[in-house]
């Protein structure tokens, strides 16, 4: 009795396969199953098991890291595994890492790392070296950072990185004085998610990325009327920034200092907003300025309560008279979770008959989405 040959599939075929398994988000032990089936499927999968491994459950860290950086004495891979990792998200991580072991890791990974989240515990000032060498870097993600380290040693470690687009700070960033001004920031980055602990007086003359579009203020530690002003009023950031977010989780907020925002940006497309900060005064001098650059207006979640304190006839005059070309508000919906909250749809109705409008005398106008969102 013999055997049926084998059917050899040619490698372009199995490399879409493989591509096709990657694509489910439970694919890690799918993918591994493949590395066993023969040498040419190895090969074929190896490049995407560790692209984006999944690490946050169970014992799949340390497995990871005794294969990438394997301790002393243990036989290492003849393959340069870490140069396979694309993205690496830690951010699940507790206690599975050490300072030391994420600063080994990212030595490892450096070569073609585009994407990376730290975790809370097991990143700090040794990590900095590491991290200056992953060169091709476009996302980090250090929102979670809660050791402390020099703001100009981050900002050191970060200026030679020419890919980077995308950068979170620390929970734990502290700007007390001016020795990092004159340190350059990443000559590309373009989205900045600013936190921590600064001083009005310093940030006067804080210099802002060149290249800043997109500014997210989030765990910032006083984000008081005094303090915002200073930090917002560089000139600079007036001309290039055209997105801003201001997250509920800002400690000092107040309705003084998101009022204050309209007159510092005043060509934003887009701005969000914790929706408990806003009142009419808001709202007044939306209608005196105008922001006719702002497309989209953003109610995000409260920063102290669910209550809002501005009437549904105040913003449809705002949007009338000082938003020109606003197409989209969004709300979080536990501020139209009840008959006594907003009228949503009184404001949805107004920005769609607006866009049916500039649609019939701009052709192609008012296309894009317009109405209201949920966030």
């Amino acid at each position: 009795m013999t055997s049926e040959p084998l059917i050899h599939l040619p490698t372009e075929i199995v490399v879409q396969i493989v591509a096709d398994v990657a694509t489910d988000k439970s694919a890690q032990k799918s993918l591994y199953a493949c590395c066993l089936v023969s040498r040419q499927w190895y090969s074929c999968t190896i490049t995407f098991l560790y692209e984006n491994p999944q690490l946050g459950t169970g014992n799949s860290f340390t497995k990871f890291t005794n294969t990438i950086c394997p301790p002393i004495g243990v036989r290492k891979s003849r393959w340069n595994l870490g140069s396979l990792v694309h993205r690496l998200d830690l951010s699940a991580l507790v206690h599975h890492s050490s300072p030391s072991l994420t600063a080994r890791l990212l030595g490892k990974v450096k070569d073609n790392l585009e994407v990376l989240l730290a975790p809370r515990t097991s990143f700090a000032s040794n990590s900095l070296p590491s991290l200056s060498k992953c060169l091709k870097l476009r996302f980090l993600d250090l929102s979670l950072v809660a050791s402390p380290m020099l703001f100009k040693d981050l900002k050191k470690s970060l200026s030679s990185l020419e890919d980077l687009r995308t950068l979170r700070l620390p929970q734990s960033t502290s700007v007390m004085e001016s020795d990092s001004f004159n340190i350059p920031w990443p000559p590309h980055l373009r989205r900045l998610q600013f936190s921590g602990h600064f001083l009005a007086a310093p940030m006067r003359t804080f210099p802002w990325p060149p290249s800043l579009t997109t500014l997210t203020l989030k765990n910032c530690a006083d984000l008081s009327l005094t303090n915002l002003s200073s930090l917002m009023c560089s000139p600079d950031l007036s001309r290039t920034l055209k997105r801003l977010t201001i997250s509920g989780q800002n400690r000092h907020l107040s309705a003084d200092s998101i009022t204050s925002i309209l007159a510092m940006v005043p060509e934003l497309s887009f701005l969000s907003i914790p929706g408990d900060m806003v009142d009419g005064t808001f709202f007044e001098l939306l209608c005196h300025i105008g922001i006719p650059t702002l497309e989209v207006l953003e109610f995000g979640y409260p920063s102290v309560d669910s209550e809002v304190y501005f009437t549904t006839e105040s913003l449809l005059k705002a949007l009338d008279y000082g938003l020109p070309n606003l197409r989209a508000v969004g709300f979080a919906e536990i501020f139209c979770s009840d008959e006594d909250s907003l009228d949503d749809d009184a404001v949805d109705d107004f920005l769609l008959k607006r866009a049916e409008m500039r649609k019939w005398l701009q052709p192609g106008a008012g296309t894009a989405d317009p109405g209201v969102y949920y966030v």
